[in-house]
């Protein structure tokens, strides 16, 4: 298989940051519809007080530090209740990490069904990633989206491996939409210049040193670009482009965003529902409490859903059909008498 040093890269970050502290983030539904927050960080000391969390956190969470009984080591949590979800989505909006870019909201809502009530709690993540200049289903499957959102598991070596290329595909994929992306802004650029000594198809013409630099991720500036197209066609001319400074503007902003999305801590979402969980997406249900990984890959590419429904029963409504039924049984006795 291809060797691809951007995915080697990646991998690498990842594995950095897991192996550094834990996340979980445990949300408990309560019957009428608010609901508490309680993230845990475990880790070392030099990691668990890090405020780079999935969530803002601010004074008005409780903050806990406590030792694990069982192999004593330290971690936080933090704990906060909402009334309602809005609090919890004008919170994410505001936050002053770069996690508000990200476009993601989370609903609870009750209905009420007569003897029963309905609870749901749903998460959403909007598809995330900055570099659409490909359409990403020209390239990935539907069943390569499932592996990557989390809808199939790996379950034996087998599925490991099939994981390993979806990703190391879905990685070449962004590379080439990223080098696709560079190509046309330096097309864009040599028209500009207006020199007929340099045709904007020379940028084409040399994709693959482009695809080269943009695998390895070897530029910490877009004027490498400049200069290794100045150095293949022998033409210093092209160098003009760097007084541009719009020119990789809107480029720029999207490499640090996607540096910051790759730089993004995997974490644990527990959703505990009261009552019977009668509907989810989760794979992974015990009792009443559902869970997902939440891995920044499962949102590159399309929106990332959060979904479960519980049921309860509401004993009140017995008791009122309970009454109301006594009560026109005693008076059809009144009325049989009388």
């Amino acid at each position: 298989m291809k060797s691809n040093h951007i995915i080697l890269l990646i991998i690498a970050a990842l594995l950095t940051f897991s192996a550094c502290r834990e996340i979980t983030v445990t949300t408990k539904v309560n019957k009428d519809g608010s609901f508490t927050r309680i993230i845990k960080i475990t880790g070392d000391s030099a990691d668990i007080f890090k405020k780079n969390l999935p969530y803002p956190i601010d004074d008005s969470w409780l903050m806990e530090v406590k030792h694990d009984s069982v192999d004593t080591s330290m971690y936080v949590t933090y704990t906060k209740t909402y009334s309602s979800s809005v609090l919890v989505n004008t919170e994410m909006q505001n936050d002053t990490g770069w996690m508000s870019q990200l476009d993601r909201a989370i609903e609870i809502r009750k209905r009420f069904g007569f003897f029963y009530s309905y609870l749901t709690f749903e998460e959403v993540v909007k598809a995330a990633n900055p570099f659409t200049f490909l359409n990403f289903n020209d390239h990935l499957t539907a069943e390569d989206i499932q592996w990557l959102n989390g809808e199939i598991l790996p379950k034996s070596s087998t599925d490991s491996t099939i994981m390993e290329e979806v990703e190391e595909k879905a990685l070449e994929f962004l590379a080439q939409s990223i080098t696709a992306e560079i190509v046309d802004i330096l097309e864009e650029g040599i028209r500009q210049l207006d020199d007929p000594e340099i045709d904007p198809q020379i940028v084409q013409n040399n994709y693959d040193s482009l695809l080269k630099i943009v695998n390895e991720w070897a530029f910490d500036s877009p004027d490498i670009f400049i200069d290794t197209l100045s150095f293949l066609i022998e033409n210093k001319k092209i160098l003009a482009l760097k007084q541009n400074s719009e020119l990789f503007a809107a480029f720029n902003i999207k490499v640090k965003y996607f540096n910051q999305l790759f730089d993004m801590h995997d974490y644990n979402q527990i959703v505990i529902m009261p009552g019977i969980i009668t509907e989810t997406n989760s794979l992974s249900l015990k009792g009443n409490q559902v869970s997902w990984k939440v891995e920044n890959v499962a949102f590159l590419f399309v929106d990332y859903k959060m979904h479960v429904e519980s049921r309860v029963v509401n004993y009140w409504m017995f008791i009122v059909t309970g009454i109301l039924a006594l009560f026109l049984i005693v008076l059809l006795i009144i009325k049989a008498f009388f």
